[in-house]
């Protein structure tokens, strides 16, 4: 069976070389379950070729790739933004895998660095800002959802709290943190820091729950 698989490839020779190499790894594709990866398990690289569609400058990666993905609906891309993992889905047995993986504090520091100092242009925020309205759109929370979202939320800020002064023992109410919050000029967060280690706000102040 032929099967051509399309590629777009806008990337410097030594990141094209990289990524390439990713597809000659057995160990690669077995271990990140992909279409592609499947279909060259399952057909072999002879029956794959490899057209490089055009030539363009970095700055303009992301645009093009979102033009081709656009224009060609490659069978293999699960992803439909450039760059993006939004509208896209793990399987049911892959989010298990997920769940019991542990990452350790040097990956994530890894993880944070590779991202950091990225600068994405303001056509593609807003591809992705309308991606992101229309997957909320079209995948509304469930109603159990909305409740655990309010219940966590009034956890937060809902709960009524007293401001002590220990210099005049004068005692403030306020019916939520973020009243608390606004009155000594601090942030919720602030506030709920205080209740949880039992700290002072501003060296006098002590916040305690009703």
């Amino acid at each position: 069976m032929m099967t051509i698989n399309k590629a777009l490839l806008k990337y410097g020779y030594s990141n094209l070389r990289d990524r390439l190499s990713c597809y000659y790894r057995p160990s690669e594709l077995k271990r990140n379950i992909r279409p592609i990866h499947l279909a060259l398990l399952k057909y072999g690289h002879e029956n794959f070729t490899l057209e490089i569609i055009e030539y363009c400058h970095k700055s303009e990666v992301l645009e093009r790739e979102q033009y081709y993905l656009d224009l060609l609906k490659p069978e293999y891309n699960i992803l439909k933004f450039a760059y993006s993992m939004l509208g896209f889905k793990h399987s049911e047995e892959n989010i298990a895998l997920f769940k019991q993986k542990k990452i350790s504090l040097e990956h994530r520091k890894i993880l944070s660095q590779t991202h950091k100092g990225k600068i994405v242009s303001e056509e593609t925020r807003k591809k992705l800002s309308l991606a992101t309205y229309n997957y909320k759109k079209n995948n509304p929370l469930s109603t159990e959802a909305l409740a655990n979202i309010k219940a966590k939320t009034l956890e937060r800020e809902g709960v009524a709290v007293s401001i002590i002064n220990t210099e005049t023992n004068e005692i403030m109410k306020f019916t939520n943190q973020t009243e608390a919050g606004q009155y000594l000029g601090v942030t919720r967060q602030a506030i709920y820091g205080a209740i949880k280690r039992g700290k002072l706000v501003k060296g006098i102040y002590l916040i305690i729950k009703k």
